[in-house]
Order: structure tokens, then sequence, then C-alpha cells
């Protein structure tokens, strides 16, 4: 009995609905005094500015859960004619998470916390609701099933072997004794950032992709 072995995709573009700013609040120096009392400041301002956000519904969470703070060795040449010496300094740091709706309020929230001293944006991670998330996720996964059944029997009408029937199905990295090749297994989730600038700031998010892959079986009649 004839064998038919196709992959099935499916894929979704989907505007995105929330971006979460990652900050980084970092000073050092020769005091360890004079370097955590600036990084205790900025830091409150940054968590005061992120509460007032989420009271006012331009973000929906807020979050502070990495600090480090520590002396470090640093070389340093007093003057031309002096060898290098070492020195002991520190340094610290403290890291704030805040997840927007309102990309207009993120945009202009990075535009005026970056020209804080200390004040680092790493960047902005764009996702979807749960909500739609899951949706997405579901519809994704039905459509690769289909779109595996509609490869095999187009393949099957070809060669003139009648209706095919299923006897397999596995997600991307699922299947025995075969090695991932798609660089992610079952259901994948990507979005990037597009910066652009009007007086300010100005974020647009690319579309968040959702992909389903599955690799399926099917025998012939």
């Amino acid at each position: 009995m004839p064998k038919i072995t196709v992959a099935g995709r499916a894929t979704q573009n989907i505007p995105a609905e929330r971006g979460t700013v990652r900050v980084t609040v970092a000073f050092r120096g020769q005091r360890r005094e004079e370097v955590l009392s600036r990084t205790t400041e900025v830091h409150a301002w940054i968590v005061a500015q992120a509460k007032d956000r989420v009271t006012h519904r331009a973000a929906t969470w807020w979050g502070s859960d990495q600090v480090s703070a520590a002396p470090y060795d640093e070389w340093i040449k007093p003057s031309a004619q002096e060898e290098k010496v070492k020195v002991t300094r520190f340094r610290a740091s403290a890291v704030v998470q805040v997840k927007f709706r309102d990309f207009g309020a993120l945009s202009a929230w990075v535009s005026e916390i970056t020209v804080a001293d200390g004040v680092t944006v790493n960047g902005v991670d764009w996702a979807l609701t749960e909500v739609r998330r899951d949706a997405a996720v579901a519809e994704v996964r039905r459509d690769a099933a289909r779109d595996a059944v509609d490869r095999a029997q187009a393949y099957a009408d070809a060669l003139g072997l009648g209706p095919v029937r299923l006897t397999a199905m596995y997600e991307e990295g699922l299947r025995p004794h075969v090695s991932p090749g798609g660089g992610f297994s079952g259901v994948a989730m990507r979005a990037a950032a597009a910066p652009g600038s009007t007086g300010g700031i100005e974020l647009r998010p690319d579309d968040v992709e959702v992909t389903a892959l599955v690799t399926a079986d099917f025998e012939t009649s």
C-alpha cells in the first residue's frame, strides 16, 4: 500500500497587543555608598513612573526582580610616567520591566526616561494577550493539520492513488529518530520592533507571527 509523508504549516501575523519595556538602572564609582544611593534613587523614580502608568491604565503590569551590587577591580594609569595600579571600584544595578497596552504612552515614557543618568532601555518585547495568543495557537494548529491533509491528497490525486488516510501526525521535533530542523518545536511566536522618530522615540512593532508545523504519514487505497 503506497505511503505519503508530508509537512503541514500554518502562520498568522497578528498586530502586537502588548509591549514590555526592559529598563536597567546602573551606576559605578569609587565610593560604595554613593553608588548605592544613586542607583536606589533613580530606581525608585523609575518604579514610581511604572506604577503611575499602571494606575492610569496605559500599562497592565510592572516588575522589578533583579538587582546586583558588587566591588570590582580596575587597572588605571595615574599618569604617563607611572605604571598601572589596581583600584577597587563599586557598581550596582537594578532591572525594571513595564508591560504597556498603550503604545503611544510606551513611546512617550521611553523618551522621558532615557534622558536620565544611569538609565538604559534594553529593548521592548512585543506580544499578544493570553486570550488572543491561545486562540491563535489553536487556529494555526488546526490549519497546519488541514494543510498536511490537503498536501497529501494533492500528491495522491496526481499519482492516481485515491483518498488518503492518516496514520500518524507529529509536531515539529517530535517525530521519532528524526532531528528537528525547523528551529522550533510545534508552535512558535516571534515579533520585532521597527523604530521611527517624530518628535521623540516612536516605536512601531511588527506583527506577532504565530506558526505551527507538523509532519504527517498517510496511506492510500
